[in-house]
């Protein structure tokens, strides 16, 4: 079973600072483990990702600084430095130009650490006008209670403590929340090698002890009843150690064809284009004639992602809707099938291994965690079997962690 340090984590956060800076935090903050039940690959298309906060969290604690840089040490990690000019220059670098024909060239993908995605965070939040200007430098010390790599969103509660730590305000206001989740969401896209996953940024900021449904057809952040209760448990399964970019440059594929589709047809997403599918395939044909097939999908590849696009969005509707109404017998068949097209729809398999083992253990049903990004499942187990579900899997050496509800990120 997964055992968190029994020191809480934003104390540990904050007395490695105080060793590094030589000085106490100026503000400490943290932020929730996030973990989904559907939605994670559409939410780039306009869908909806359906969100529960976890009770783990990772803690950011930050002061300022003179000397022109910015400091970031990662618990278990070397601390390590950069400046606002690197940042800017990383950043331009990251914005797309045009060829000789008109058409985006893209440039390569960000390499940057978990630590330079933090110092990006302060470059977001300066020219967002969140941070002061007159910012030179700053150091940023973080802890975390979630495991790494088991798709719990680790690096994402992470940018909402370091975020909301440097803003210094734990205002209870929704749209100032917003901005701050887009700024992470912003910083992840410029700077890390791990793609971002907007949702669990909006969920950690603007989520709570029930599930969030978030809504990118009106960018709404609502409230529906929790699945757990006494008579349902869910857990994390994992295989401990397994890499965090698995399937980065497959979804950065994904979601650049939704970009430029999204270009061709002046929309925000196309979710909200009318008979979208038939519409872009169309395109997509017209571009491999005109200027060739090199960077972008066949159109059968073209094909299956909008087919798993548009049916993972009305499983997730269909799922807000069971969860409002608390139909939970028509949960779980959701469940089934978006792994079924994770799998076969989308060509994402991580965590399908994981998600058939707790069946076999048990489980009533069971997802992957963060398919292309972990090895890990999200299972659904009768309460009065999980402590034998749980037992069973740990023999077999694998990460277990009981999932409960959380709060969202706040200051200390």
């Amino acid at each position: 079973m997964w055992n968190p340090p029994s020191t809480p984590v934003a104390d540990r956060a904050r007395a490695a600072h105080e060793e590094l800076a030589g000085a106490p935090a100026q503000h400490v903050a943290s932020a929730p483990a996030t973990w989904v039940l559907l939605g994670e690959h559409i939410d780039h298309f306009g869908g909806m990702a359906i969100v529960g906060l976890s009770s783990l969290r990772a803690a950011a604690a930050v002061s300022t600084r003179d000397d022109g840089k910015i400091a970031v040490q990662v618990e278990g990690n070397e601390v390590e430095y950069t400046s606002l000019q690197e940042l800017s220059e990383l950043a331009s670098a990251q914005q797309p130009t045009v060829d000789a024909e008109g058409q985006p060239v893209l440039p390569d993908a960000p390499t940057g650490s978990t630590s330079l995605r933090l110092a990006g965070i302060v470059h977001s939040l300066i020219n967002r006008q969140l941070l002061s200007r007159e910012t030179t430098g700053v150091t940023i010390t973080v802890a975390s209670d979630i495991p790494a790599n088991a798709g719990l969103g680790e690096l994402s509660a992470m940018d909402v403590a370091t975020a909301l730590a440097l803003h210094g305000d734990d205002a209870d206001d929704a749209p100032l929340r917003a901005r701050l989740a887009e700024v992470c969401t912003q910083a992840v896209t410029l700077f890390s090698k791990v793609p971002a996953l907007r949702a669990r940024h909006s969920a950690a900021l603007r989520g709570g002890e029930s599930i969030t449904l978030i809504d990118y057809a009106d960018h709404s952040v609502t409230p529906a009843p929790h699945l757990l209760n006494d008579d349902l448990s869910a857990f994390l399964v994992a295989v401990p150690g397994t890499p965090e970019d698995t399937a980065a440059a497959d979804i950065r594929r994904r979601e650049h064809f939704l970009d430029d589709a999204c270009h061709a047809f002046g929309t925000e997403s196309l979710r909200l284009l009318p008979d979208a599918t038939p519409r872009v395939l169309d395109w997509l044909t017209a571009v491999h004639k005109v200027y060739g097939t090199e960077n972008q999908p066949t159109v059968d590849e073209a094909r299956q992602w909008l087919s798993f696009y548009e049916s993972e969005t009305q499983r997730s509707q269909d799922f807000a809707r069971a969860l409002r109404s608390r139909r939970g017998t028509e949960l779980f068949p959701l469940i089934e099938q978006s792994q079924a097209a994770l799998v076969h729809e989308y060509g994402m398999e991580s965590g399908s291994q994981l998600s058939q083992l707790a069946h076999v253990r048990g489980a009533v049903t069971a997802r992957a965690a963060h398919a292309g990004l972990a090895n890990a499942t999200i299972a659904y187990v009768p309460t009065k079997h999980a402590t034998n579900f749980a037992a069973d899997l740990d023999a077999d050496g694998l990460t277990v962690l009981p999932l409960h509800s959380g709060s969202p990120a706040h200051l200390h």
